[in-house]
């Protein structure tokens, strides 16, 4: 997608970074779970490294070396393209990344002719998911993990 300059200027963080959005970048698992535990997600290297490969598209935000923001999209490149995990990290956040990443790959999804890109989120997250393009519908989920029965 390209980049842009930025002026950070908080607790250390360059004050003039430059902002890399790509696709499908080369990442190790190790640099996705770091990203999810600097979130205050668990690490789940595990299940990354299950997952490597399986993903339609994934696109991230470096600044610099630093893997600043992450998002990963599960199709099956007809009907329904399913946007997950997305992340940017603590120190790079309320810089446009998270909105950057949604755009870029809705364009994606767009553009390759899927009808339809679904999300999940917290509701605290509603707004930005408007700006991205999606309506807000209600949804429910089961998480296997944490739910009893």
């Amino acid at each position: 997608m390209g980049s842009f300059g930025h002026k950070l200027g908080q607790k250390g963080y360059d004050v003039e970074m430059k902002l890399d959005f790509v696709f499908d970048p080369p990442l190790e698992a190790e640099t996705v779970a770091a990203l999810r535990l600097a979130v205050g997600w668990d690490e789940r290297l595990e299940q990354i490294r299950r997952a490597a490969g399986r993903n339609y598209l994934t696109a991230a935000c470096f600044a610099g070396e630093l893997l600043a923001g992450y998002v990963e999209v599960i199709s099956d490149g007809v009907d329904d393209a399913y946007i997950r995990n997305l992340m940017v990290h603590p120190g790079y956040r309320r810089r446009g990344i998270a909105l950057g990443l949604l755009r870029m790959v809705t364009a994606r999804i767009r553009a390759d002719g899927i009808k339809m890109a679904n999300v999940l989120f917290e509701p605290d997250m509603a707004s930005l998911y408007r700006k991205a393009g999606f309506v807000i519908v209600a949804g429910g989920l089961i998480d296997n993990e944490t739910s009893a029965g």
